[in-house]
């Protein structure tokens, strides 16, 4: 049987190069809209003008040539009965969720009960979401092993923004926290386990912490090659030389749908 040979008009290809274009930009438009680009990600380092952000009723806002805002709110399961809706119509946009955390004295990880009611919660009520993991992690063994916890918890979730490492000091009238002991070099060699264990498995991380801790038990030099949420309240601009991606202004701020005093964040995002 003779072989028919099949040729390809021209006007074929190009709309086969079209649609192949077409599909790739859908790609690039769909990772820009799940991720904004926060300030600190970037090559170039632009500073924030703290001096125009604007107070609308203790919701802040900001608007230059090179950046915009967003307003945002992060809660745990200390925070209960959440009418989502009521909060999404209160102005806030996004939202991170406590996913975890270790025990500060007997190092064992636990699961924030409220977390999967936030998550469904959050996401019906079109906000975007993005976790944290509170750490007390003493060495990078665990720092790893809190990136496993994370990253099993968050199978078949969607997240919009990277991964949170957050380490805090905690206070114990009767017991010593186990982190207690160890050095800045120990908790910046954690911070960045964590972070890289994480992007690794193809996902984004940011490093949580504030003025006292970033002074004291972190290698600012080290930990700023990640987005920094960064977390200083009553004072009119954050006092850290590093570029900050989220500011926590407040941690006693008032939303509808949330019957207790949350913290309120600004995102600095890149136009």
């Amino acid at each position: 049987m003779r072989k028919r040979r099949f040729k390809i008009h021209p006007i074929e290809i190009i709309l086969i190069a079209i649609l192949f274009m077409t599909l790739i930009l859908a790609i690039i438009v769909r990772l820009k809209t799940s991720h904004p680009h926060m300030a600190g990600e970037d090559e170039e380092t632009v500073e924030i003008d703290y001096s125009l952000i604007k107070d609308r009723n203790g919701h802040y806002s900001y608007e230059d040539e090179n950046f915009t805002s967003s307003f945002g709110i992060d809660i745990s399961e200390f925070q209960e009965n959440v009418d989502w809706q009521k909060v999404k119509d209160s102005g806030v946009e996004f939202v991170f969720l406590r996913i975890g955390r270790r025990g500060a004295t007997t190092g064992l990880l636990y699961d924030d009960t409220e977390f999967e009611s936030h998550y469904d919660g959050a996401r019906k009520a079109g906000l975007k979401v993005g976790v944290y993991f509170f750490s007390q992690a003493v060495n990078v063994k665990e720092a790893r092993e809190e990136a496993d916890f994370v990253y099993d918890r968050l199978k078949g979730k969607k997240i919009d923004f990277p991964v949170v490492y957050d380490l805090e000091e905690v206070y114990l009238e009767n017991e010593t926290p186990r982190i207690s002991e160890l050095t800045r070099e120990e908790h910046t060699a954690n911070a960045l386990a964590f972070c890289e264990r994480l992007n690794k498995k193809h996902y984004d991380t940011m490093i949580y912490t504030y003025l006292y801790w970033s002074d004291t038990y972190y290698d600012m030099e080290q930990i700023s090659r990640y987005p920094i949420w960064f977390a200083q309240y009553d004072t009119e601009e954050p006092k850290l030389e590093y570029p900050i991606s989220i500011w926590q202004y407040s941690k006693t701020g008032m939303i509808d749908g949330i019957s207790v005093p949350i913290d309120l964040n600004i995102m600095f995002i890149r136009k």
